[in-house]
């Protein structure tokens, strides 16, 4: 499903005319087959984050190719990523980014509505992941009036409700509780075992990793092992 080949990024540092390139991504090749559920593991300034805004198109990368399906995505103008994302991708995110003064209903509903869905569709969807993810009772709760856990899954049924075969995610439990997050990390698992969702997990943390089918580990912008998952 995801195919990546030589991908190298640099960010540039300092003065500009005296800029220091400081590479990130060194050359990076791996693959991800549909429906499984991938973790890419590394310490903070490994390049995991870089690695994944330029897997979901926000960044180009300087060198190599990225291949969705049939698509080359590396290829994309800013327009068409944006248009790729909102169909291919959904997004999980450590801090949940959810929009403070939509409800959890609206919050979910929200891509709906940048898709153009009608009001019918779109509740229809809603109301069908708010039960899935077990917030129907707090449907009408504002982000400030739920717990952690509650917003993750509402930002979880939002990834969700423009049914993408795709989903990033971004240190999904940081800001979680162990107990929490063992439910969150189960509900990932469920989710990819029921719909067939690919899950790409970004995270430093052992126990998340161990949810993945496949573990590549990342070190100083390289992959430096794959395979079966080892502690760091």
């Amino acid at each position: 499903m995801i195919q990546v080949q030589e991908l190298s990024h640099a960010f540039k540092i300092g003065k500009k005319g005296k800029e220091k390139e400081v590479p990130v991504l060194k050359g990076l090749s791996f693959s991800v087959e549909e429906g499984e559920i991938v973790s890419i593991v590394g310490r903070s300034g490994s390049g995991k984050s870089t690695l994944l805004h330029i897997m979901a198109g926000f960044l180009k990368p300087d060198t190599g190719t990225i291949q969705i399906g049939n698509v080359k995505t590396s290829n994309f103008n800013e327009v068409e990523s944006s248009q790729f994302r909102l169909t291919h991708f959904g997004f999980i995110f450590q801090n949940f980014q959810l929009m403070p003064g939509l409800t959890a209903f609206e919050n979910i509903e929200l891509p709906l509505k940048l898709k153009g869905e009608n009001k019918h569709v779109r509740r229809k969807k809603v109301t069908d992941l708010l039960q899935h993810v077990g917030l129907t009772d707090v449907q009408n709760h504002y982000p400030n009036e739920l717990s952690g856990g509650q917003q993750q899954r509402v930002s979880i049924a939002r990834a969700l409700v423009t049914d993408p075969p795709i989903i990033f995610a971004d240190e999904p439990t940081g800001s979680l509780d162990s107990e929490t997050e063992q439910d969150i990390l189960l509900l990932i698992q469920s989710l990819n075992q029921t719909r067939g969702i690919t899950f790409i997990i970004i995270t430093h943390d052992d126990t998340v990793a161990e949810t993945a089918d496949r573990i590549y580990r990342m070190h100083d912008g390289e992959l430096t092992e794959r395979g079966a998952y080892h502690a760091i």
